[in-house]
């Protein structure tokens, strides 16, 4: 089709798209929802897209004639119908996808935990009250039957407690396991363990490290912050011990990260983060709290004021990529890559949880009731899940134009913060903010590339390559 300026006089077809478009400062953002394509644009063009998929040109022109000439409209809209026809935007619905393949497990080596952290999920569960510690046969028991329903070429086994270090002799016996079983079969592996800390030394590190396991530390900022609620169970504060074994894993080269639970105590997320990094890395993350306890659960006005200081921060204009929060470097590889979040977490789908008991459950922060037991042998793929994570099948998320890109939150924090299954509206209002943000950072982080501003292999070169 050769570009021209005219447009024919017979009613043109109202387009089915599905975008988004949104302001920042004085600039003008368009996301393609179905194939990520990003656009800044000025005013004027943005008011002819933005009512294409509903309006004809006559009907565009009719209601712009207040501040555009029949003749721009024409322009736009002809520009518009070459870039869909090339493209850079979608008439097709998103197809809806097959089954992800089972393939992750998160165990839990230990029901029981070493500290006694005011806000803990877990602390009212009763299988979590004693140290409830994942036997050799069990773990064997658990492996054999993940060996057995594990699908695909990529398989990630989260260790997981209570304090999983609290079984520190059954974790080294079930890497071992895991790395044997992932050689043998050509699966890459990947392991990650989750723990408060306070369980680390200098071998313990060691060895993690020579097994590449990431380990995640609990910390809550910095050490005034942490000790207000993360303490022993005597009530004494942690950050004591806890500091001299991150010091350890910076010394040694370790893959870990620090993440942080934002609290009503601890609700401002940048001095948080700031905290976190002043322990000794980059690798800096939270979430907000998911708890029943009222003194650290957020109220709507908790939410409120975090939502303005999370805005506020994303933001910021950039500087270098280790200062974007994780959830934004997450949000941009994403969008950069192409890759959509159908399931969000995967609880029950392609990810499952095993308890030291056997049981197992959909989410590890959902155990009211077991989904199945390793004695059954069913894989995930033959149970009936009962928590609806696809995204699209959820009424709230299923047109909400960020829904790719955040699969529709944590379902534990859904049903402790309203008692249902679908995310907090607060908690939507973050993700959209986070969505906006990460876009028209994409835009401003390839002008600093085409710019020489940042260097490149700093994890923002992944935004180089245009939509």
């Amino acid at each position: 089709m050769e570009h021209t300026d005219e447009v024919s006089d017979s009613p043109a077809p109202v387009l089915p798209l599905e975008l988004h478009f949104f302001e920042k400062g004085s600039e003008h953002y368009v996301f393609d929802v179905r194939n990520y394509a990003i656009l800044k644009m000025g005013k004027k063009a943005a008011d002819v897209l933005s009512r294409m998929p509903r309006q004809s040109v006559e009907t565009i022109e009719s209601d712009l004639s207040d501040r555009m000439s029949s003749a721009e409209v024409r322009h736009y809209y002809l520009r518009f119908l070459e870039m869909i026809r090339d493209g850079v935007f979608s008439l097709e619905p998103v197809a809806r996808p097959s089954r992800p393949p089972f393939s992750h497990l998160v165990l839990m080596l230990a029901g029981g935990c070493n500290m006694g952290c005011k806000y803990c999920f877990e602390k009212d569960v009763p299988i979590y009250q004693k140290a409830n510690l994942l036997t050799r046969e069990r773990a064997t028991e658990a492996l054999e039957w993940f060996f057995r329903h594990q699908e695909g070429p990529r398989a990630h086994v989260q260790l997981y407690g209570g304090e999983a270090l609290l079984n520190y002799d059954v974790l080294t016996f079930v890497v071992e396991r895991l790395e044997a079983w992932a050689n043998e079969k050509e699966v890459v592996l990947t392991k990650y363990l989750i723990t408060n800390g306070t369980l680390l030394d200098p071998e313990r590190i060691a060895w993690l490290k020579a097994h590449d396991v990431e380990v995640q530390v609990s910390v809550d900022g910095d050490a005034t912050t942490h000790n207000r609620l993360r303490v022993f169970k005597s009530g004494k504060p942690t950050m004591g011990v806890i500091k001299p074994n991150i010091d350890e894993l910076v010394q040694q080269g370790a893959r870990f990260n620090l993440r942080a639970v934002l609290t009503r105590q601890n609700a401002d997320p940048s001095a948080v983060l700031d905290g976190l990094r002043a322990l000794g890395t980059d690798h800096v993350s939270f979430e907000v709290v998911s708890t029943d306890d009222r003194t650290s659960a957020f109220t709507d006005n908790d939410w409120d004021g975090f939502n303005q200081k999370y805005a506020q921060l994303v933001d910021e204009p950039f500087s270098e990529w280790s200062r974007l929060t994780h959830e934004m470097q997450e949000m941009i590889v994403r969008l950069c890559s192409h890759r959509r979040v159908f399931y969000g977490c995967g609880a029950g789908v392609s990810e499952v949880t095993v308890s030291p008991d056997g049981s197992i459950y959909e989410c590890q922060r959902i155990y009211r009731e077991p989904y199945s037991k390793l004695s059954a042998g069913k894989s995930p793929t033959e149970l009936d899940s009962k928590l609806q994570t696809m995204v699209d099948d959820r009424p709230v998320c299923k047109d909400c134009w960020a829904r790719y890109l955040c699969g529709g939150g944590c379902m534990q924090q859904a049903h402790v913060g309203h008692g249902k299954d679908e995310p907090l509206p607060q908690y939507c209002a973050m993700k959209r903010t986070l969505a906006e943000a990460s876009i028209a950072k994409i835009v401003e982080i390839r002008a600093a590339n085409a710019t020489n501003v940042v260097p490149k292999g700093d994890g923002s070169d992944a935004c180089i390559a245009a939509h």
